[in-house]
């Protein structure tokens, strides 16, 4: 489940630095993946905070109103979201609102306690940004390995070569495309539930 190493794969840019997700608005990528270590406070509080009961909470953002969105979602899930989460999620929207101007946004942060979606699928979206904070990361086949004509039926069977899936790690910037994107889409998974907790998941749609 390793991604490609080097800068980049025939369909998607890994980088180590924000600046490879500047790729995915000017070449034909599915996906941008920035490979970011997150610090060790950072980690200590996602650690903390996946331990809970599920929620999901979806909010709209535009470039004026960011600390709102995330105010709201402080206020409704009925928990102290840790600062630094807090901080990170106000840069991720800044970093999205650079990469992918003049859209409407929806914010939404999770804590999954399921296997979530299963199936290998592209969102019905034109772009989304994720990132896991704690747990396993987000599971993606290269375009290559799937059959994209066949009909989103529930299984997997328009997955053509299954070893080829590789998983993000938590921390990582995923962009990818999707199906009223411009170009191909990214096919992608959630990752199977951790035996040490819930997963913690943020996602920026476009």
């Amino acid at each position: 489940m390793t991604p490609p190493d080097g800068g980049r794969g025939p369909e998607v840019a890994f980088g180590d630095s924000a600046s490879v997700l500047k790729r995915f608005s000017t070449e034909p990528l599915t996906a941008s993946v920035w490979r970011r270590s997150l610090p060790t406070d950072f980690v200590e509080a996602a650690a903390t905070w996946r331990h809970g009961p599920a929620f999901r909470r979806v909010v709209p953002v535009d470039d004026r109103r960011p600390a709102l969105a995330i105010q709201s979602i402080l206020e409704s899930d009925g928990e102290a979201m840790p600062v630094a989460i807090a901080r990170d999620l106000a840069q991720l929207l800044a970093l999205h609102a650079v990469l992918v101007p003049d859209v409407a946004r929806r914010l939404r942060v999770e804590r999954i306690v399921d296997d979530g979606c299963r199936r290998f699928h592209a969102d019905h979206v034109g772009s989304r940004m994720l990132c896991t904070y704690a747990g396993p990361g987000t599971e993606c086949l290269p375009a290559s390995a799937v059959d994209a004509r066949r009909p989103a039926d529930g299984s997997n069977d328009h997955v053509l070569d299954p070893d080829a899936v590789w998983r993000c790690e938590p921390g990582w910037v995923l962009l990818m495309r999707g199906t009223t994107g411009s170009g191909p889409a990214q096919f992608h998974r959630s990752p199977p539930r951790d035996a040490t907790g819930p997963r913690l998941l943020v996602a920026i749609d476009a």
